[in-house]
């Protein structure tokens, strides 16, 4: 051991009877840095970390040293009787931690009293119980040589609150990156300036290491070391695991776990007695079993402030917070609003509000307006609603918790049936229109033949019957008087068949001129439409169809709303007015149009609404700042809601459904030129056929007159 720790000198280390690769990598790190003297050092390492089995049986005969040790000429002398900690601490230190999931852990030794032994025992009983130990002393974290920054909060740096001085205050090799693992640290006898700076340190708002997955223990066996930790600068906040093991050894090995954190940076010390008269590991894992979750014991927040805000992005109609009249407006701000409140009545705390009406969005110099704006500046604790999480926002702030989802469509109704088909068409199939033609073929012929056959005489011609045969189908009368009683079967049959015909292809006409089409159901579909888009005025709207990477709705962008320019975009009122009114689309928050649908539109309005969602928004989540020290007894607060269904009675109450169709498609609909355009072709084609044919037979009729004319007029030219 004393030739591993002539090797190691006063460096952090870490020792695992299977680290042989994590030092190999180490090797591979130094080779980078070209440093040839450790490059020597780390292969020393590594030919020790081979030898280990070895080197542990031969160094649990005498009395181990570890580096960083402070009693080098009496490391051979037994230590002290009352300090003798056997294999009881080490094996209640093991099982708080594998209680905990932990199985990373960092032994910091600040204090000169510490003997070899004790730390020895300690790192043997983790070693052999699987747990990756790193040990720092006081040496190594006073060392910044190699130490490099974390960069976590590039994009916004935190403010500091810890300002070195030199004497009581100096900076330290202890960063630890945000980890997604558990990590044990064991402090020894923390009542040294070392230990002091370091707790310090971890609790300076820029570096916030008391986490709920950084469970800190504290050895001491002096009581009054406890009191070290009222130190303003010393903020073990709720979110914290911080606990305090106190034992005694006079005679009987015993021990207390105290656990101990603060309301706020200037509030006392509270303890919480987590067991008495802990002896061995099975009292530890009683005693932690029967304490429980530290942070339920937190939840009283004392009346602290917190600032917070609030965005109203429609400041001319917002009334009040509560009104629920107006629910479509600031729809998110007012049903999470609602959540915050009782999470303010639960926590016992309050908020100083600031109103902003953006959300908050990069700027082309990197920084953020509105909301986000001030997260970037720590103006702001947290806020009181919940905004898209983004990645460029996930750089500034944490999200606790989800709320609620938020769906942006585009809201249209479906085109009447009549303005995207032929509906004259459309009442039979077309075997029944095929029956009909073979029906007046029929007809025609029989009629026909009776006139030819028929020893009465009739005052029509045969080209008469196909006047007779239309005029019938379209509940015409005849102009002939026929009176053989074969041909008066044959028109009384014709005009039963035919009224029975034109009753069902009218009321087939009624009921497809009230009906909607289904032509469109895609975002193809409505690209290619003749609908007109509207999109609701919103920044958010702006940026998703810009950052979309979809090719149908960019497509769609390119085609029908970025050229339009801004006038194209609306408030929802005068968006849901023309889609009423007209054929129009509306992009908008799909509750906000509910809203308005339910108190503007008829009930035969409502049927035929559609909406198709161009891209999909991300979940709403409530953001606090970065190191926020309370953010995971919000986290655990907000999921409570959810789990005993606030957050459910909440939507239900703030956020619109869907509206129904339950008048049906029944109604007064006027008629257009839309429905009665193939009316009109039809009479515009027959109109111009009539006015050829007349053109026809006038030229037949004085064709002799008009080619003397013509003659005439050239002998007059020569």
């Amino acid at each position: 051991m004393q030739f591993l720790n002539a090797i190691t000198g006063e460096c952090p280390f870490a020792y695992k009877s299977r680290g042989l690769e994590s030092l190999k990598k180490r090797v591979r790190d130094m080779q980078k840095r070209k440093d040839s003297n450790s490059l020597i050092l780390a292969v020393m390492k590594v030919q020790v970390a081979r030898w280990l089995p070895l080197l542990f049986f031969l160094l649990v005969s005498g009395t181990p040293r570890v580096a960083g040790s402070w009693r080098s000429e009496n490391s051979r002398q037994d230590p002290d009787p009352k300090t003798r900690w056997g294999n009881q601490l080490p094996d209640m230190l093991v099982a708080y931690y594998r209680h905990h999931g932990v199985h990373s852990l960092m032994l910091v030794v600040c204090h000169t009293d510490i003997a070899d032994f004790r730390l020895w025992t300690l790192w043997q009983h983790f070693n052999l119980n699987n747990f990756y130990v790193q040990v720092s002393s006081e040496t190594s974290l006073r060392d910044l040589q190699h130490v490099d920054a974390l960069g976590e909060h590039k994009d916004a740096p935190p403010p500091k609150s810890f300002h070195a001085n030199n004497s009581t205050h100096w900076e330290t090799s202890f960063l630890l990156p945000t980890l997604p693992y558990k990590l044990g640290i064991v402090l020894l006898e923390f009542s040294s300036e070392c230990a002091l700076n370091l707790l310090r340190w971890s609790a300076a708002s820029e570096h916030n290491y008391f986490t709920t997955n950084r469970f800190w223990l504290l050895l001491t066996d002096d009581p009054g070391d406890i009191d070290l930790l009222e130190d303003p600068e010393i903020f073990i906040p709720p979110d914290s695991e911080l606990r305090v093991l106190h034992y005694e050894n006079d005679g009987n090995f015993s021990s207390s776990l105290i656990d101990l954190y603060k309301v706020a940076a200037w509030k006392p010390l509270k303890k919480t007695f987590v067991g008495h008269s802990i002896r061995n590991s099975r009292h530890v894992i009683h005693a932690l079993q029967h304490f429980g979750s530290a942070i339920t014991y937190r939840q009283d927040l004392e009346g602290i402030v917190f600032n917070s805000a609030i965005v109203i992005a429609f400041p001319d109609l917002f009334t009040n917070i509560e009104d629920l009249s107006l629910r479509h407006i600031d729809t998110i701000s007012k049903v999470n609003h609602r959540l915050m409140l009782e999470l303010a009545n639960r926590l016992n705390m309050s908020y100083n509000t600031y109103q902003t009406v953006n959300y908050g969005w990069r700027q082309p110099n990197g920084s953020f307006d509105g909301l986000m704006g001030r997260f970037q500046r720590y103006e702001l604790d947290l806020a009181q609603l919940a905004i898209f999480m983004r990645l460029d926002r996930i750089a500034l702030v944490d999200f606790v918790a989800e709320t609620y989802r938020v769906r942006a469509g585009i809201m249209f109704r479906q085109p009447p049936l009549s303005a995207v088909a032929n509906i004259f068409a459309m009442p039979f199939e077309n075997d029944v229109w095929v029956s009909i033609l073979m029906l007046l073929i029929i007809t025609t012929v029989v009629l026909v033949l009776e006139l030819f056959f028929s020893p009465h005489t009739h005052d029509m011609s045969y080209m008469d019957t196909l006047n007779f045969v239309w005029g019938a189908m379209c509940q015409q009368g005849f102009y002939v008087e026929v009176r053989n009683r074969s041909a008066r079967i044959i028109v009384f049959t014709t005009f039963v068949a035919a009224l029975f015909l034109f009753t069902s292809f009218s009321a087939n006409i009624v009921a497809l001129l009230q009906s909607p089409s289904d032509a469109i159901q895609s975002l193809s579909d409505l690209g290619q439409s003749p609908l007109e888009i509207g999109v609701q005025d919103t920044q958010y709207n702006k940026i998703y169809f810009t950052e979309s990477t979809d090719p149908v709705t960019k497509n769609l962008y390119h085609k029908k709303i970025a050229s339009k320019g801004e006038n194209i975009y609306m408030r929802p009122l005068l968006g849901m007015e023309k889609m009423r009114t007209g054929l129009f689309a509306y992009q908008v928050e799909l509750q906000a149009g509910y809203q308005i649908v339910s108190d503007t539109f008829s009930e035969p309005e409502k049927c035929g609404l559609m909406e198709l969602e161009p891209f999909q928004l991300p979940m709403l989540a409530i953001p606090t700042r970065k190191n926020f020290p309370y953010k995971e007894l919000i986290r655990r607060q907000l999921r409570w809601q959810r789990e005993v269904s606030l957050v459910n009675r909440e939507e239900r109450k703030w956020i619109p459904q869907k509206p129904k169709c339950e008048g049906g498609v029944g109604g007064f609909v006027s008629i257009g030129i839309t429905e009665c355009r193939y009316a009109l072709g039809i009479f515009g084609c027959g109109a111009a056929a009539s006015f050829g044919l007349f053109l026809l037979e006038f030229i037949f009729k004085y064709f002799k007159q008009v080619y003397r004319i013509i003659k005439g007029y050239r002998e007059m030219q020569r």
